[in-house]
């Protein structure tokens, strides 16, 4: 009895443990064949040792009967987990695989678009300027006014399209970089008006620093056109207006990072819509910026959520990132004063 109970002992942790592991449910078929397996096996063998070698006490024949069952089974269970862990493993590599060469096919058909568009909408369009601001020297109007601004919003839209189209694809050599400074500096490259940026990471992490700028500038970017409470105009192509109250915060959390603000947030129906290549927002904006994020975020293998922050605003969660420093226990949080472009 007391051999018994070791491996009696296994097959019920095991059970137990088998619940609470991240091996799923599809695999649980698997494993109990081995289970059984390894049960019927093992005690079918040691029934015939029992034939071949009797005892001559049936309770001695019962005890060692349990004991090949319980070996076999146990034996059985740890193979069975094993080759399901193996399984959920390769898997796991493969979806990982056909998710990068999904990417990446996205990635050529988007540079073939970008050329498309660098070379069969750029040339007609410079002709079609030029010629427009010939005509405005001789004379000016209302209406030439209002073509340049169409041709000026054309350029404009081009211009974000090819760099969405160029964003993300290529991660130069990653190297580690100091948040805290980054994002100073992103805030202060980017037109934010009266808004204020509360910084408080402090991390080291390993990114492309080049892209890592341009997903700060864009969300940055995205808090003053499209966070602001009150007082936001219609119009908002030249970024130099913004939401005295708007405050942008800039957080540590578990594997990665926050960008929050206290705006009007996005509804939770369209959260999951807005890092899509072709969102437009109902002022006829395209959503290119947040998508570049997007786009930055999956050329370093990382993760993007979007939420809602404390103050009711929206709050982008980049989380997986590998960091180069210790985590500190003593967050140094720095908080800044609104800051003029």
């Amino acid at each position: 009895m007391l051999a018994i109970v070791p491996f009696a002992a296994a097959i019920i942790v095991g059970g137990f443990w088998l619940g609470n592991s991240k091996i799923g449910p599809d695999q649980y078929r698997r494993i109990g064949v081995w289970f059984a397996g390894g049960l019927v096996s093992f005690l079918l063998l040691n029934v015939v040792m029992i034939f071949t070698w009797p005892t001559g006490s049936l309770s001695e024949d019962i005890g060692w009967a349990l004991f090949a069952a319980d070996v076999g089974g146990a034996g059985g269970l740890v193979m069975g987990v094993f080759e399901a862990r193996a399984i959920s493993r390769a898997v796991e590599a493969e979806r990982q695989r056909l998710r990068r060469e999904a990417i990446e096919q996205r990635n050529e058909r988007l540079n073939e678009f970008a050329a498309v568009v660098a070379h069969d909408l750029r040339n007609p369009l410079n002709v079609a300027s030029g010629q427009l601001e010939l005509e405005r020297m001789d004379r000016d109007s209302e209406h030439l006014e209002t073509a340049a601004t169409a041709m000026n919003r054309m350029e404009t839209l081009i211009d974000r399209t090819l760099t969405l189209a160029r964003s993300g694809h290529v991660i130069s050599d990653t190297e580690a970089v100091a948040l805290g400074e980054l994002v100073d500096s992103c805030w202060e490259a980017v037109p934010t008006a009266d808004a204020t940026l509360e910084n408080e990471v402090t991390a080291v992490i390993d990114a492309d620093p080049d892209r890592l700028r341009h997903l700060f500038e864009n969300l940055f970017r995205n808090a003053v056109e499209h966070g602001p409470t009150s007082g936001r105009p219609e119009a908002d192509n030249n970024l130099d207006h913004g939401s005295t109250d708007l405050t942008v915060r800039v957080g540590e959390m578990a594997g990665g990072f926050y960008v929050a603000d206290n705006g009007s947030g996005i509804p939770p129906e369209k959260r999951d819509a807005v890092l899509d290549d072709g969102y437009t927002t109902t002022d006829g904006e395209g959503g290119l910026g947040l998508a570049i994020v997007q786009r930055i975020v999956e050329a370093h293998g990382w993760e993007i959520d979007v939420t809602e922050s404390d103050g009711g605003g929206t709050r982008f969660e980049i989380t997986d990132i590998t960091r180069t420093d210790g985590p500190e226990e003593d967050t140094d949080t720095r908080s800044k004063t609104p800051i003029q472009p």
